[in-house]
């Protein structure tokens, strides 16, 4: 097998692990032969480019994704201000990193709530979650009806997949971190 070969079986086998299904349950979800998949983990096989969509769909990557050489875990650094801009009427944010962790798509925002806004946030889907971390100032957030407030310092987790608020306490802006965690399929990586 080629080092193309190589890439490809040792995805498949860290996409599956990660994602915690066994060859059989990657076989059902895949319409792929258990005994196809176990060659392609181990090398044993040149896999159609059928069975590869078919693979990929059921790991929910694309298909280059299988084909594509892992990071040397280089350093990776986003300058203050860059990223995805997500600024709306309240706040002012970056969306810095977009990542696939397992069957999980987590999303590092940075953002600055204005002074004296709100801002309501529908559901981001099922089994979604915010953890959040207050830099400075002070706010409330959290699902309507069980919010809390944050100071500098603080941390909070909630359900993200109802309505939550982000609602400034004080006359100082308050800025925050915030880990999204979403099922995959649920949101598309931004490009």
């Amino acid at each position: 097998m080629t080092d193309l070969g190589a890439t490809l079986a040792a995805n498949v086998r860290a996409l599956r692990e990660s994602a915690g299904i066994s060859l059989s349950q990657l076989a059902e979800r895949s319409g792929v032969a258990k005994a196809t998949l176990f060659k392609v983990e181990r090398q044993h096989t040149n896999p159609t480019l059928d069975t590869m969509v078919a693979i990929a769909d059921a790991l929910g990557v694309t298909t280059t994704a299988l084909l594509e050489q892992p990071a040397d875990n280089e350093l990776e650094i986003v300058r203050a201000g860059e990223g995805v801009d997500i600024s709306d009427f309240a706040s002012k944010g970056q969306i810095l990193k977009s990542m696939v962790v397992g069957s999980v798509l987590v999303e590092i925002h940075h953002q600055v709530f204005s002074p004296g806004m709100a801002e309501t946030s529908a559901s981001h889907g099922p089994l979604a979650r915010e953890h959040v971390f207050v830099r400075s100032g002070s706010i409330e957030v959290g699902p309507i009806g069980s919010a809390g407030v944050l100071k500098p310092g603080d941390y909070a987790t909630y359900p993200a997949d109802r309505t939550h608020r982000w609602t400034v306490v004080g006359q100082r802006k308050a800025e925050v971190w915030i880990v999204h965690t979403f099922a995959r399929g649920q949101r598309d990586v931004p490009q």
